[in-house]
């Protein structure tokens, strides 16, 4: 008996040493808009409210044996959200880092391919023409915002490589394409595949990405080049391949101007059907709290019956006020579904959103 508590003791007196030497910390954001679409076609024609909320919970300390660590995980409710399952599907991750090298354990944290450096104000062109419920415009557009098969939105293992005043290289692997991870166990408690014993093997397959986010050593230029690939289903059709994704930029900040180009390619499942997509973005610096900022954005899906770009022009004022920006945006979209014989897929928008993180 004397032994348990003593074995106890120590386990306790090693955890709580662990607990002081760490710092948790509980920061978030929220971002409330109002869009308007107008179209040719009155159904097409929509106002409304949207949201984004998130809060981030991280930790971050030493390990016993004198490494750095940082853990956290994020619980995020978008506009009409009511799946609580996938609220927790986001930014979960384990690092441990050893001088420039970080070991990644996690989802959707990971320097990744999902982002641009060609636009400075306002949102991208896939966030102007979402919509979130069913029958309202636009829908079915065509623009990219990540690429190939996202293994970062799903559960990998990957390293980090920082190399000081140049970037950091990045690996990731995903045994399982499919984002979301057991969370539940099945009605005898016994557990399943993706249920509470942590095992979880979806439809998807295994993924890589590698890539680069950094400065190159050279003052106001940013740059990445990401590329992954998923392997191909075990379907046994002939026109199944890989699914493969790029995406390279760069900006560079001159004074009060920043000029910036990016490059998305994704190639679907079937042979010859692949969309590639060029962004074009501009922002001058007004005043240290106000930015005007212009986009375009065009993509072509060249499997499609006749092919034409998607092209989304935007014009958008961000205004800084410290704890909260402003943002109006106006944004002219044309042919989005790419298809050239559609009618009714041009549209206007306007957008104004309040932002806040705390």
């Amino acid at each position: 008996m004397k032994k348990l508590l003593l074995s106890t003791a120590i386990v306790s007196s090693a955890l709580f040493a662990g607990s002081a030497m760490a710092q948790t910390t509980i920061t978030g954001n929220l971002d409330i808009q109002f869009k308007s679409i107008s179209a040719d076609t009155a159904m097409q024609s929509q106002r409304g409210f949207g949201r984004e909320s998130q809060i981030n919970i991280q930790n971050k300390g030493k390990l016993n044996n004198g490494m750095d660590y940082a853990a956290g995980f994020s619980i995020e409710h978008d506009g009409t959200d009511r799946d609580t399952t996938q609220s927790f599907n986001e930014n979960t991750y384990i690092n441990i880092t050893s001088g420039n090298t970080t070991l990644h354990v996690g989802q959707d944290h990971i320097q990744n391919s999902q982002r641009t450096l060609a636009n400075f104000v306002g949102l991208i062109a896939e966030d102007i023409t979402n919509s979130d419920a069913a029958n309202n415009a636009p829908a079915g557009d065509i623009f990219l915002d990540s690429v190939g098969g996202n293994p970062w939105a799903s559960y990998g293992v990957g390293i980090i490589q920082n190399i000081p005043n140049i970037g950091a290289l990045s690996g990731l692997y995903v045994t399982d394409s499919t984002a979301v991870a057991a969370t539940t166990a099945d009605a005898s408690g016994n557990g399943n595949v993706g249920a509470d014993d942590g095992l979880f093997d979806g439809n998807g397959e295994s993924a890589f990405e590698v890539g680069f986010v950094g400065s190159l050593g050279v003052k106001g230029l940013n740059t990445h080049a990401f590329y992954n690939k998923q392997q191909k289903t075990n379907s046994g059709t002939a026109t199944d391949r890989d699914i493969k994704g790029t995406n390279v930029g760069a900006s560079y900040n001159f004074g009060q101007v920043t000029v910036g180009y990016n490059n998305k390619k994704t190639e679907f499942t079937t042979v010859n059907s692949e969309t590639k997509q060029h962004e074009y973005g501009v922002a001058y610096a007004i005043s240290p709290t106000l930015t005007l900022g212009a986009n375009y954005t065009k993509a072509k899906n060249n499997s499609l019956a006749s092919a034409t770009d998607a092209e989304s022009k935007s014009i958008a004022l961000g205004y800084n006020l410290g704890p909260v920006a402003l943002t109006a945006q106006y944004a002219k979209t044309e042919n989005i579904t790419g298809v050239g014989t559609t009618t009714n897929d041009d549209f206007d928008v306007a957008i104004v959103r309040l932002s806040t993180k705390f």
